[in-house]
């Protein structure tokens, strides 16, 4: 079967998906330009790089990534344990007195002194396989978990970018709507004094005023989601929102959009992507765990030497020494369908995973065509934006000229400048959500990321203190 071949050799051979998951030949759209390993600098932002790099080191949630990492390593290696010996020791001293009195010991007779030692060594043949799949399967659990780390940096790496991004967007927001309000208070100054010379209607004041209001409501929301974002950002930093102030750079603009990465071919994103392998590993495990829980219902067989000595000195026991050597060969006869039931459930095990890993694969997929499509949809809204707003231009210039004519009202000079308005605001909205699906993108085709920028592993030292407790 091609599956438990991929199983064996912990990869994925180039005719594995496309026989047996059914991928597609190529990416409906693919540009020439390799993005760089850490591709948040493709974006040309240092401010962003610091704040991604910032992340990787001290996020506390990848940090306890890396230390269940840890974890699944140190099991992995007491796994492998047993495939070799185990071997103990022991030495024991043995005193007798005899009591002068009322349970005087202090003072009485020795009665007699003896040492014993002991040393005893243990083995168990693995003759069906049931300890090399156990050690095979901790190793796999291991592999798995080293993706998952991978795949939690890559996740939060595009966080952060996502962050910075939005804060950039409501920074450039900030700033528009700042000259936007100026604007309209200057136009309300003037309807003002129109008003005051009988050249206008009250109406027309109040609407301005409105618009001011208006103008004054998204300044303040615009602003919250600044304090938001930050309060984001720091988090995910694992800084305070203090030490994070001391870090920023106000940018009002976004940095200019990289260009389309190469998709490569499906077959390829698979042996990249950390998820994907995450779950090919997981199902590796699945294919050891089950294979374990068949040999555990066969007969086991152990060897096992004691050697003993002892005297009335240390040195009498080397010199007077037993050896036992043990071959013992143990099975079950009669459980109940114990053993039976959880070689069964570790075959529904297997299964499981490799329906999860075949989801795993579909959304990899799913995610660069997604992004693909959402960059074509973007880049086309963009497009009839750019032309509404120099139509919006034009539109308000007219209506300004015709109202001082006295031709049409003010509502509709209202109307036109709203209008333009919000289609500036939406402009940068749009571009914001390019430069988002273009992270997006990256996140879905890009593999792991140096060791380098990963968390180190130096531990905590750590005081627990328990009220009224010492």
């Amino acid at each position: 079967m091609p599956l438990l071949t991929a199983c064996a050799t912990q990869t994925l051979p180039p005719d594995l998906p496309q026989e047996v998951l059914g991928l597609p030949d190529r990416f409906r759209a693919s540009g020439e330009t390799a993005a760089d390993i850490r591709w948040w600098r493709n974006f040309d932002d240092p401010q962003m790089n610091e704040l991604v790099q910032l992340a990787l080191k001290d996020n506390p949630g990848l940090q306890a990534t890396l230390w269940r990492l840890q974890q699944a390593e140190a099991a992995a290696r007491g796994a492998r344990s047993g495939l070799w010996p185990r071997l103990t020791g022991g030495l024991e001293n043995t005193e007798q007195r005899r009591a002068e009195g009322d349970f005087d010991f202090e003072g009485g007779e020795n009665e007699g002194n003896s040492w014993s030692g002991r040393l005893a060594a243990s083995y168990e043949v693995d003759l069906w396989g049931r300890v090399r799949a156990g050690a095979r399967a901790a190793e796999a659990g291991r592999l798995a978990q080293e993706q998952n780390l991978q795949a939690a940096a890559l996740s939060l790496a595009s966080e952060v970018s996502v962050t910075w991004l939005q804060l950039r967007e409501q920074w450039g927001q900030q700033s528009l709507l700042i000259e936007q309000l100026d604007t309209n208070r200057k136009s309300l100054r003037v309807l003002e004094l129109r008003f005051g010379g009988g050249a206008t209607t009250a109406a027309d004041v109040l609407q301005q005023r409105q618009l001011v209001e208006q103008s004054q409501q998204e300044l303040r929301d615009a602003e919250a989601s600044i304090d938001t974002l930050k309060v984001q950002l720091a988090a995910l930093l694992g800084m305070s929102r203090e030490e994070l102030e001391g870090l920023l750079q106000s940018q009002t603009g976004l940095p200019p959009l990289p260009a389309l990465p190469d998709t490569g071919v499906p077959s390829q994103l698979l042996l990249r992507r950390p998820d994907v392998q995450g779950a090919q590993r997981e199902l590796l495990q699945g294919f050891y765990l089950a294979d374990q829980a068949w040999a555990e219902r066969l007969p086991s067989l152990s060897l096992s030497a004691i050697a003993s000595g002892g005297g009335p000195s240390i040195g009498d026991i080397v010199d007077d020494w037993l050896l036992t050597v043990t071959a013992a060969a143990e099975g079950v006869i009669f459980d109940g369908g114990q053993l039976a039931s959880a070689q069964d459930q570790q075959e529904a095990v297997l299964q499981e995973r490799w329906a999860l890993y075949r989801g795993t694969v579909m959304d990899a997929l799913a995610e660069v065509e997604q992004a693909l499509i959402r960059e074509g949809a973007v880049r086309d809204r963009l497009g009839h934006l750019r032309q509404r707003a120099q139509l919006a231009d034009q539109i308000v210039v007219r209506q300004r000229r015709a109202y001082s004519r006295g031709a049409v009202d003010f509502l509709n000079v209202l109307t036109a400048t709203n209008n333009q308005q919000s289609l500036a605001r939406q402009l940068l909205t749009a571009r914001r959500e390019l430069m988002e699906n273009r992270v997006a993108l990256y996140r879905a085709l890009s593999g792991g990321l140096p060791g380098e920028d990963l968390p180190g592993t130096e531990p905590v030292e750590l005081e627990l203190y328990r009220e009224g407790t010492t």
